[in-house]
């Protein structure tokens, strides 16, 4: 009796505390203002990486090396989380298929945000470029210059960003598709609402 009581008074508390992780319910607000952090820092990069291809510049140069710099520690925060955590449910009754593609696809997106800002780096140390930041701060190269070495980190970064922005597009269809095709509340999870499966 005396249990039973206790988790009704331990209930309520339970409930209000801060959800760290992510859980078969729900998304924490941690993952989910990380998402949206990354959603912007990514597309911040895409944009600059058009204008940088059509008309080059020092400065917006270092701030895409910044925006990397910061993308990278929150890439692996959110990598780690992805892997250890629960995923929660999926909204609805979706095909399982396509469930099983999205949380591959999201997991892949996760782990590509890690390992193309160190391909990156790694292409820019061995072609003997630093990586300048703005207000005249650098990160230090892991390696010495070498013309084959950066030849292969440069192949492998494209090899990487391409599957990337090709995934980048087909979560966002898969958003798109949740809210405005389905009609459920996937996308509303995402932006903190507490949905019901």
């Amino acid at each position: 009796m005396s249990s039973m009581n206790d988790a009704q008074t331990q209930g309520p508390r339970a409930q209000g505390r801060f959800q760290w992780r992510d859980n078969g319910l729900g998304f924490s607000p941690i993952t989910i203002a990380l998402h949206w952090i990354v959603a912007a820092l990514v597309l911040a990069i895409i944009a600059i990486e058009i204008v940088q291809w059509i008309s080059p510049g020092a400065e917006l140069a270092k701030v895409l090396n910044l925006l990397g710099t910061i993308l990278f520690p929150i890439s692996i925060y959110r990598f780690w989380a992805r892997v250890t955590s629960w995923h929660p449910l999926p909204v609805g009754t979706p095909n399982p298929v396509e469930v099983i593609v999205s949380r591959s696809v999201a997991t892949a997106l996760a782990l590509a945000m890690v390992l193309l800002p160190v391909a990156a780096w790694l292409a820019k140390s061995a072609a003997g470029q630093l990586v300048e930041l703005p207000g005249g701060w650098f990160i230090p190269s892991p390696m010495q210059p070498d013309a084959q070495a950066a030849q292969v980190f440069d192949v492998l970064f494209r090899i990487g960003a391409t599957p990337f922005v090709l995934g980048l597009a087909l979560h966002i269809f898969g958003a798109c598709k949740n809210h405005f095709v389905l009609k459920n509340d996937a996308l509303k999870r995402m932006l903190g609402k507490r949905v019901e499966l």
